[in-house]
């Protein structure tokens, strides 16, 4: 950035010091004005700033230059040079030439309007007309050099002329007037010192450069005009040297040049809005959101949002930042041009004070793989908690589980050891019976555990085959009645004729439907009606579970499936929270879904859709 620094200083110096008036007008406010302007308007820069110059126009003029600037914007072709008149407070006028031209200025298109007071100029056209002698003496002594052309000769060299072309006046006028004209130029001025005596129309106002003697080339500004002279008609021609002014030009474009070059060259992505349309954006930003310059340049900012509803509320609280602060950072999520979605960290400031409107710059930095880590982090650690929230619960479960029938196991042995001899042979029974029992729940939920192991680690596979469903519903309500020989509930099968028999994995379809029945029993103390359905679906099976037990509180319905997770409302009632978990998976791998349907106190009903039967 230091060689951008120190071109923006030779180029502010060049202009500070030029020898004309200038100024730079961007969107009808005036942002630039050098010393010379100072001088020439009679006005502090302040003021120019402030309050412009188009009320010191005066008011036959005024339209013109705003015709003219309107014109220039629209892109239609009209002269660059032309002469206006200022009113001073004292209402007195003044001539000035004015040359115009359009300039990027911070990332906008301006009016950089060079200016010079030709009050005496005028004069000495004037006088010219009244009186020779009297314009003689006039343009002797004027500012800007003055020639006169006659038969392709100088008749006239005032003492400017000689300064500027660095030739004493006797040698200009020995030489002719082609002599010091640049030889790329000449043939131009030739033709149009040809066409102006023919009566055609031509310029008058134009730029041209001189080959000075020793190789030097300087740029000059002419103006030509006929006049009659000792009775014929030649060419008055006034100039002035405008080489620090095409000097500060080539400057500036060479700065903004420098300028944009090294933002194209940067690793974030830049762009320049006004009222959130795009302005200009470097490479970077079309490389990272896939538009090309051309695509973007004067487009809403919409592109990049999916719908009107995100882009709406971002840019409220966008302009709030702005307005309040100057600047605005955040993240936001965008649309590339392929649909693909990008993260960027976003920061813009206003580029004059906490007016958004005036302009924003923007820069983008492509955040995307760093959201992706940040979000697998997370899910890590939502992982890793879900873990931790697993293990304390199967801590619980075994501690609580597991102590009952080892409690059972050990009061036995101990029945056993002291008073073995003393019991009969059925309270022998019963005691190993109790053990036995206790045994058979424990090896129960090892299996239980390794079962959901195993479906964890795609370990289980479904293997369809014909299955007798009458006969293994028959099969699990003996079970069921077996595992909850207390229960109070009358147990009804309900097999659909056309769906007696159907191609399903036993073991699996055995699992779910037990842990199911199971549970029913377990969760209806106050006993009721327990059904299994099997119904056809068209040309599917659908299977349901029916109880009229203690139901399930409707927050807790969307972790029943979770490993080791028991309602709040079951009390004393042992379990271990992994029957549903069970089921869910059986019924996963047939490739359906388990669906609840419970109320606390009205009962529940678990269903699952399953393939059709076999044909």
């Amino acid at each position: 950035m230091s060689s951008v620094a120190e071109a923006e200083e030779r180029y502010l110096a060049l202009v500070e010091h030029a020898g004309e008036g200038v100024v730079v007008m961007v969107d009808d406010r005036f942002v630039f004005a050098n010393r010379r302007a100072e001088e020439i308007l009679r006005l502090p820069r302040e003021r120019i700033l402030a309050e412009g110059i188009m009320h010191l126009l005066h008011p036959e003029d005024n339209e013109l230059v705003s015709e003219r600037r309107r014109r220039r914007f629209a892109g239609e072709d009209v002269p660059s040079r032309y002469q206006v008149r200022l009113v001073d407070p004292d209402g007195s006028v003044r001539w000035m030439e004015m040359g115009v031209a359009l300039v990027p200025w911070s990332g906008q298109v301006g009016t950089m309007t060079f200016f010079s007071d030709i009050t005496e100029r005028k004069a000495m056209v004037d006088a010219l007309h009244r009186s020779e002698e009297r314009y003689r003496a006039v343009v002797e002594h004027s500012g800007d050099g003055l020639v006169v052309v006659q038969n392709e000769r100088f008749v006239f060299v005032n003492r400017r002329a000689e300064a500027i072309v660095r030739l004493p006046r006797e040698e200009m006028m020995r030489h002719g007037f082609l002599h010091s004209i640049h030889p790329d130029d000449r043939a131009l001025v030739l033709e149009r010192q040809r066409r102006r005596l023919a009566g055609e129309q031509v310029p008058d106002r134009y730029e041209l450069r001189l080959l000075l003697e020793g190789g030097d080339i300087i740029w000059i500004e002419i103006g030509v005009t006929l006049v009659p002279w000792d009775g014929q008609m030649a060419t008055l021609t006034f100039f002035s040297d405008i080489t620090q002014r095409k000097l500060l030009e080539a400057q500036l474009h060479h700065t903004l040049g420098e300028r944009e070059a090294i933002l194209n060259t940067a690793l974030v992505g830049i762009s320049y809005n006004v009222g959130r349309r795009i302005v200009w954006v470097n490479d970077k930003f079309t490389e990272m959101l896939g538009w090309s310059r051309e695509e973007v340049v004067n487009q809403p900012s919409r592109l990049f949002y999916r719908d009107d509803e995100s882009y709406n509320a971002d840019g409220v609280r966008t302009r709030e930042g702005l307005s309040r602060d100057g600047f605005y950072r955040t993240e936001r999520e965008l649309i590339r041009r392929d649909g693909e979605t990008i993260w960027v960290e976003l920061a813009g400031r206003c580029v004059r004070g906490l007016d958004p409107d005036a302009g924003v710059i923007w820069t983008l930095l492509d955040i995307t793989e760093r959201r992706r880590a940040e979000e697998s982090a997370r899910a890590a650690v939502e992982r890793q908690r879900e873990l931790n929230d697993l293990r304390a619960r199967f801590v619980s479960m075994t501690s609580h589980e597991f102590r009952t029938p080892l409690a059972t196991i050990l009061s036995s042995a101990e029945l056993l050891r002291h008073y073995g001899e003393r019991m009969g042979a059925q309270d022998r029974a019963d005691v190993l019976q109790s053990v036995e029992g206790a045994v058979r729940r424990m090896t129960m939920m090892i299996d239980r555990v390794l079962l959901i192991g195993r479906a964890d680690a795609q370990m289980l596979q479904c293997r369809p085959r014909e299955v007798d469903l009458e006969s293994l519903c028959l099969t699990l309500v003996q079970e069921a009645r077996a595992a909850q020989p207390g229960s109070p509930c009358a147990i009804s099968v309900e097999v659909d004729p056309q769906r007696v028999s159907g191609v399903f994995d036993p073991e699996l379809l055995r699992h779910a439907l037990g842990n199911l029945l199971s549970n029913a029993l377990k969760y209806s103390p106050a006993g009721g009606q327990v059904r299994l359905v099997i119904a056809a679906e068209g040309t599917r099976t659908r299977f349901e579970v029916h109880d009229q037990g203690m139901g399930i509180p409707p927050l807790e319905i969307p972790h029943l499936f979770e490993s080791f997770h028991r309602a709040s409302n079951v009390g004393e009632i042992q379990g271990t929270g992994l029957g549903l978990v069970i089921a869910r998976k059986s019924v996963e791998l047939h490739g359906g879904q388990v669906t609840v349907r419970s109320a606390p106190g009205e009962g529940t009903c678990f269903a699952f859709t399953l393939g059709g039967p076999q044909e």
